[in-house]
């Protein structure tokens, strides 16, 4: 005897959106919001610009922080204080002063150190939506 089943359901794209956890859904944009605000933590900070005036979320899935000397500051690597400036191979060196954390590449070592908290905020965040 032979059996059929048949399953119908909404396209996984639709069902996505619905719980909202597509690229433009409220979930994503939770994790978004989340990452802004810790992220300032791990940014340098000597004038307050970089971390906080010059950063926004642009989009429910992008952060950009905008500065002349905003790619400079995120890999690390000093510039000449000529114009027109050039990347050296010197390291930066970052004051700690405000931001314990600071270093180059922000998003790589946040998620390092906190990703999984983000992660567990934002399943809580949708079991309770």
């Amino acid at each position: 005897m032979k059996t059929t089943i048949r399953v119908s359901m909404k396209p996984v794209n639709m069902i996505l959106a619905q719980l909202g956890v597509d690229k433009n859904g409220d979930v994503q944009q939770f994790v978004t919001d989340s990452i802004d605000r810790r992220i300032t933590r791990y940014m340098p900070f000597l004038s307050d610009n970089l971390s906080t005036k010059l950063k926004h979320v642009k989009s429910a899935t992008e952060i950009e922080v905008l500065g002349p000397y905003a790619r400079y500051q995120y890999f690390g690597k000093a510039m000449t204080g000529i114009a027109p400036r050039v990347v050296t191979d010197k390291n930066l060196r970052y004051t700690k002063t405000f931001n314990t954390n600071a270093g180059p590449f922000w998003d790589v070592r946040l998620m390092a150190e906190e990703g999984d908290q983000i992660a567990a905020e934002a399943q809580e965040y949708a079991r309770r939506k």
